[in-house]
């Protein structure tokens, strides 16, 4: 027995030193090769030395100048080679790793991985270069001015056809950053096709608003200029339609804040005005300035049209024989001060034939604006006034007006003031209903009342209303005075004509027409 397992030890032994011989026989074949099995994507360089593998490698490899990746932005696609991004095989470093396939420490476990190598085989991973971020870069750089588009903003054109406004526009832009990033790995983990996203870029001013809106409206009709002449009754339309007014706009693009505003160009304005004055003639013209702020609110508001009111240039008077300063400013409508107003060297005793004297401007005795429905006529031969609205007579009143010695100066006047008891401290004497229309003097009025009341409360001129019998005023009646008072406002047109048939003196009136006493 002893003798059996003797030998059966020994056989072991000789097998075990058989095994050890034939490992190290196959280390020592394979000791410069790689093991069989072995294989690189695909090729098998098993039995080869590590340049025979580089060799077989490079031979099978795909090329880097044609393998690559593709990158999408808004289904345009750019093809990078890997040569051209930076990336590589390292066939020396990947040669090295299938070398150290089954390369075990101990002989009995490098023989057991290299038959099972052998038998089953190992794929080893091709070894890459990592791209050059600074090439990713660049090739993203190149798609990024491809794709960018910079927003458009929103604009406006004010054209003969009416304004035209474009809305703004969103650009897109490629981040180059996070785009580069995206290629890096999409590289890394070995993709073949990568979606760049692309970032919108909103325009700063989106719509051309509220300019556009403002120049429809300005530009939806004809702008008139209602021009009237209250002295002669003259009026004219002057329209300027929408291409004259289109030459009134500006237009201003700004950025900070982001907005289009709209300007109306007071001087272009101003040149329409004055070329509008110049067509009236040489006795009326329109106070430009006065005009032109009335044009540019009503602009303003969106309004078409605008009142403008004549006015009248000084006139120059030559002396005749036999004239004084009292008849000349009676004859021209005015106040004798404002003659002498005007003329502050004349001086009546010293009047010269011929000698050029200035006659105000009537535009002095309307400064108000004018109230366009209503007027008031006073007829001093007949000693009548009559009120009318829109053309309509609505009053009809017998008059006393001034004495020959205070005569009521015919001209055109307007309603100035209004007071309803009014004191002429002067005479004595209170006025109801008193509405001002002249100033006799540059201290006191003449106007329009009812029949005068003494301190004794006397009324004066009821007995001769429809004669003269005032200091220079129009008389009327009780309650037509009231009448009129509440239905005229100041700034009613007040017209004086005619000459007043002769009068008695003052003290022979005074007698005839003193009332008695309530």
């Amino acid at each position: 027995m002893q003798r059996v397992l003797r030998w059966i030890g020994i056989v072991i032994a000789v097998g075990v030193l058989l095994l050890a011989g034939l490992a190290m026989a196959y280390d020592r074949r394979y000791a410069e090769r790689i093991f069989p099995g072995v294989t690189v994507n695909g090729v098998d360089v098993g039995g080869m030395t590590a340049s025979e593998a580089e060799a077989a490698l490079q031979r099978a490899l795909p090329d880097p100048q044609v393998e690559g990746i593709t990158l999408w932005a808004n289904e345009q696609a750019w093809r990078f080679s890997w040569a051209a991004l930076g990336q590589q095989y390292d066939i020396p470093a990947t040669v090295a790793a299938a070398c150290q396939v089954a390369r075990e420490a101990n002989w009995a476990a490098r023989l057991q991985a290299a038959w099972r190598v052998r038998q089953e085989g190992q794929e080893v991973p091709v070894v890459l270069i990592p791209a050059d971020p600074a090439k990713a870069t660049r090739a993203v750089e190149t798609i990024a001015r491809t794709v960018y588009r910079p927003p458009v903003e929103a604009t406006l054109a004010l054209t003969p056809a009416g304004p035209v406004g474009t809305p703004g526009q969103a650009g897109q832009e490629l981040d180059v950053a996070a785009a580069s990033t995206a290629l890096l790995e999409a590289l890394d983990h070995g993709e073949s096709e990568v979606r760049l996203a692309l970032r919108s870029l909103p325009p700063r001013l989106e719509a051309p608003e509220p300019a556009y809106s403002r120049a429809v409206k300005l530009l939806a009709a004809p702008f008139v200029l209602e021009v009237n002449d209250p002295v002669t009754d003259y009026r004219n339309d002057f329209a300027a339609p929408p291409a004259q007014i289109t030459a009134w706009l500006a237009l201003h693009p700004e950025m900070e804040p982001p907005a289009i505003t709209l300007s109306i160009e007071a001087d272009r304005v101003r040149a329409w005005l004055e070329d509008v004055s110049s067509q009236l003639g040489e006795e009326r013209f329109l106070d430009v300035s006065e005009t032109l702020t009335r044009t540019l609110a009503a602009l303003e508001a969106g309004e078409h049209h605008a009142a403008a009111r004549v006015r009248h240039p000084e006139k120059a008077y030559f002396v005749q024989p036999g004239d004084n300063l009292f008849d000349i400013a009676y004859s021209f409508g005015f106040p004798l001060w404002r003659l002498l107003e005007a003329n502050p060297d004349v001086i009546s005793s010293s009047l010269l034939i011929g000698q050029q004297l200035v006659i105000p401007s009537i535009d002095v005795l309307i400064p108000e604006p004018v109230v366009p429905d209503k007027r008031i006529e006073i007829n001093l031969p007949e000693q009548k006034l009559r009120a009318y609205q829109d053309g309509a007579l609505q009053f009809e009143f017998r008059i006393s007006s001034g004495m020959s010695k205070t005569p009521t100066i015919a001209g055109l006047f307007q309603v100035l003031t209004k007071e309803e008891n009014a004191y002429a401290q002067r005479w004595g004497l209170e006025m109801p209903y008193f509405m001002g229309i002249y100033k006799e003097g540059p201290d006191f009025y003449n106007g329009i009342h009812e029949l005068p009341i003494t301190r004794g409360g006397y009324r004066l001129s009821r007995g001769v209303l429809g004669w003269p019998a005032s200091f220079g005023c129009i008389i009327l009646d009780v309650g037509e005075a009231q009448q009129l008072f509440e239905w005229a406002p100041i700034g009613t047109l007040v017209a004086i004509t005619g000459v007043a048939p002769g009068t008695p003196s003052y003290q022979e009136t005074l007698d005839q027409i003193v009332d008695n006493p309530p």
